[in-house]
């Protein structure tokens, strides 16, 4: 437990550093670094037994993709919410994700790791094709909607645990992030009364209406429990050793899931 945590401070702080650029921090946030992320990709490699040098190759670029991924998304939202943002701060946040998005391929190159260049590639792409989808509106079922969140949240995690041959953490990856997004975008609906997702979701179930009304809210945030539940019935019957880090995190993220966790435990 504490050595998984020193090392994804480690991994953090070397992520940091990359990210590091005195103008852009004068003008834009720091960009978050998501240890969910580090913690999944960590335990993968272990499990799929890669070496704790190469683990570090893999997962400081994978992680600057995503940053840069949700730096361009700051942009979409902003756009589309707050139409009298500073179009000079706009302007910074894609250049900011532009450069995090070359960081990744120039620390491969470096390595000439080229395998992993094109990995992260399709992930790219097929991450870029869902928000497209989610961003026009151009989704017709509940299922689907999921779907492309679960894929946009996890790609990455899952082209490299394909590479790896570890099928299960696939599976495991994709539950989990989604379970995670869908319980922010539940927070974030809850406290604000709109996201993205809810958005869409809305537009889904309510095609005709324009202003969703408290009982509609209502009936899309029990639409949105149901998937968080059958996410933490997915994830909690997945048969994966995890070590003592992952497993509290799991804990936390299903909370309330201790019965299902148990039966899963007995059976397994």
């Amino acid at each position: 437990m504490k050595n998984i945590m020193i090392k994804i401070a480690l991994l953090k702080e070397q992520i940091e550093r990359f990210l590091h650029h005195s103008y852009l921090l004068q003008h834009i946030p720091s960009r978050p670094i998501d240890e969910d992320r580090i913690l999944l990709s960590l335990s993968m490699l272990e499990d799929a037994q890669i070496s704790p040098e190469k683990a570090d190759h893999y997962i400081i670029p994978m992680m600057l993709v995503q940053i840069a991924l949700d730096t361009h998304d700051e942009v979409t939202n902003s756009v589309s919410n707050h139409e009298d943002d500073d179009l000079k701060t706009r302007q910074l946040v894609v250049l900011a994700g532009d450069l995090y998005s070359g960081l990744y391929y120039d620390y491969l190159a470096k390595l000439n790791e080229i395998s992993m260049i094109r990995l992260f590639a399709e992930a790219i792409k097929e991450i870029n094709e869902h928000k497209i989808r989610l961003y026009q509106k151009d989704i017709e079922r509940i299922e689907t909607l999921f779907d492309s969140v679960g894929t946009i949240e996890s790609a990455l995690i899952c082209k490299m645990a394909e590479h790896f041959s570890a099928p299960l953490w696939v599976n495991f990856s994709y539950d989990y992030l989604l379970l995670k997004r869908l319980n922010k975008e539940r927070e974030t609906f809850i406290h604000s009364g709109s996201s993205v997702l809810f958005e869409q979701m809305a537009n889904i179930v309510f095609p005709k209406t324009k202003t969703v009304t408290k009982e509609q809210k209502h009936y899309l945030l029990h639409i949105c429990n149901r998937y968080i539940d059958h996410c933490k019935e997915k994830l909690l019957k997945i048969k994966l050793e995890v070590n003592e880090a992952l497993q509290i995190r799991i804990s936390e993220l299903t909370g309330g899931f201790s019965a299902i966790a148990k039966k899963t435990v007995e059976e397994g």
